[in-house]
């Protein structure tokens, strides 16, 4: 790509990233993205189908940033590198709240970010699940990795949902930490 539709591409997402400050997503239009960002129709066509494809892409950018292919690696006994894995990509969400909250936390809203994180946490369970659980065959590993990422989401949910007195994203990364490895009674380890 050459620096141009770079550039064009960076002032396009920048004026979507403005707009969602104000704006509900349902509310902000591509004319809306287009005045702010000075281009025109036809520049933003050339770039991207629909906002649901800006929105998408700026979601890749997000997994890959969050270096997902990383934690596919971890296992369940290196905790500091769970605690890692799990910081940077709380670091991440809360760089990007707003387009967290709408691409994985708010229903109704056509993103890909939700089924890529699942793909992501799926693989690390198989992969895992197949090592480590001979006896547990008939057992669908599909649960846990429901499990894990509505877990993780609820958490992230009530955290971003604080107006005041959010705990920091370390209190947080291991309150995570703590839940993946002990389950309820990692409470008591905290």
């Amino acid at each position: 790509m050459d620096r141009r539709a770079k550039y064009t591409k960076m002032v396009i997402q920048e004026a979507f990233f403005s707009l969602i400050k104000t704006k509900p997503f349902s509310k902000i239009t591509i004319s809306d993205i287009c005045k702010l960002a000075d281009i025109s129709r036809p520049t933003f066509y050339l770039h991207y189908e629909d906002i649901y494809a800006l929105l998408d892409e700026i979601g890749e950018n997000m997994i890959t940033s969050a270096k997902l292919n990383e934690m596919m690696k971890l296992t369940i006994d290196d905790q500091d590198a769970i605690y890692t894995s799990i910081l940077n990509l709380l670091r991440i969400i809360q760089d990007n709240m707003d387009i967290y909250r709408i691409c994985v936390l708010e229903r109704g809203v056509n993103s890909h970010l939700p089924s890529r994180i699942a793909e992501a946490i799926q693989k690390t369970v198989n992969d895992k699940w197949k090592q480590d659980t001979e006896h547990h065959k008939d057992f669908d590993s599909q649960y846990i990795t429901e499990f894990i990422q509505s877990s993780f989401n609820a958490v992230v949910y009530c955290w971003i949902n604080k107006k005041s007195d959010r705990e920091s994203i370390e209190i947080i990364a291991r309150l995570i930490e703590q839940f993946l490895i002990y389950g309820l009674s990692g409470l008591i380890k905290i």
